[in-house]
């Protein structure tokens, strides 16, 4: 590196140095252009051909990017906060477990707790917290999300299935990743105990719902599902890559899929693609106990089918063309 010398014909003393930041790296010490972080300056003029290349010192960010990056590390630590209330379900919670969740100190959780509380996010319950109301504004919006027509088309497709077959369970699910998303759900006592919920998300490969999606989509679609580890929810769940194929091929050429005791103990579930436009966009489910087939199991199982079948229908008569 060449360093400019501290004194010389045209040059200032070293006392009259100083700092100007600038962006680049070097200087004409003339004056004439400056792109570097230090640059000497002088009242005399110097010729163009005396080039120094110099040292650059950083310059401090600006007072825009530092506030850009305190807004982006207060959004994250707020959307980590939402995230931990969200894994309490339904249960109060105090400043110091939240903190615990998301490693920040006590003192940022209470300010982060209390400008969600301004939002209606949380309240208050004595010295704890629990879920605001505006969450359930959102869940309200979220119907009226990507899968808004989905869940606007499904109720009625659901109550017809939920009677028709005497079911513990209905639901309507997309495929999402390697999971289905249950959109909509009906239910009695008795389904209460089974793994799905509203929001909620369950190993595609598990579930009859998965299986009917994933018997009528495109090899790239499958083939991403079975590159997953295969989830074993219960005893029973396929973890066989090769079998779970010749499921979706039986699931294909009958029009809908069976899932015996692989997500739930005790519960035996059928389900029917959402056909719309050639694509599988949803698929519907019924679920029974798994005691109440009878010696005519088989029998009922396809009678289940053809009625999850039906339900499907109707659900894809109710959405608009895109």
């Amino acid at each position: 590196m060449v360093r400019p010398p501290s004194t010389g014909p045209g040059l200032p003393t070293p006392d009259r140095r100083r700092v100007v930041p600038t962006t680049g790296t070097t200087a004409l010490l003339n004056g004439r252009s400056g792109e570097t972080d230090v640059i000497w300056v002088t009242d005399d003029p110097v010729p163009f051909e005396e080039v120094a290349v110099i040292e650059t010192l950083e310059a401090p960010a600006a007072p825009e990017v530092r506030e850009a990056e305190s807004v982006q590390s207060s959004a994250s630590k707020a959307l980590a906060l939402l995230e931990a209330i969200t894994r309490h379900r339904g249960a109060t919670f105090g400043v110091t477990e939240v903190a615990t969740d998301i490693g920040v100190p006590k003192s940022t959780a209470h300010r982060l707790l209390k400008t969600l509380e301004e939002h209606g996010f949380v309240g208050r319950s004595g010295a704890r917290y629990r879920v605001g109301g505006t969450f359930y504004e959102l869940v309200e919006a979220a119907r009226w999300s990507e899968y808004g027509d989905l869940r606007a088309a499904s109720p009625r497709a659901l109550g017809w299935l939920f009677e028709r077959a005497d079911a513990i369970a209905v639901h309507i699910a997309v495929l999402s990743g390697g999971d289905v998303l249950y959109l909509d759900k009906v239910t009695r006592p008795a389904g209460t105990r089974l793994p799905s919920r509203v929001g909620g998300r369950f190993p595609a490969s598990c579930t009859a719902l998965g299986k009917a999606m994933l018997a009528f989509s495109p090899p790239d679609t499958v083939q991403a599902v079975l590159d997953r580890p295969m989830a074993r929810a219960t005893p029973y769940s396929v973890v066989q890559r090769r079998q779970f194929v010749e499921q979706l091929a039986v699931a294909r050429r009958l029009g809908y899929a069976v899932e015996r005791e692989e997500s739930c103990h005790g519960t035996v579930c059928v389900a029917a693609p959402v056909i719309h436009e050639g694509q599988p966009v949803a698929a519907v489910s019924l679920c029974v106990p798994t005691m109440g087939l009878g010696r005519a199991a088989e029998q009922r199982l396809g009678s289940f089918g053809r009625l999850a079948g039906e339900a499907a229908v109707k659900v894809a008569e109710m959405l608009p063309a895109s």
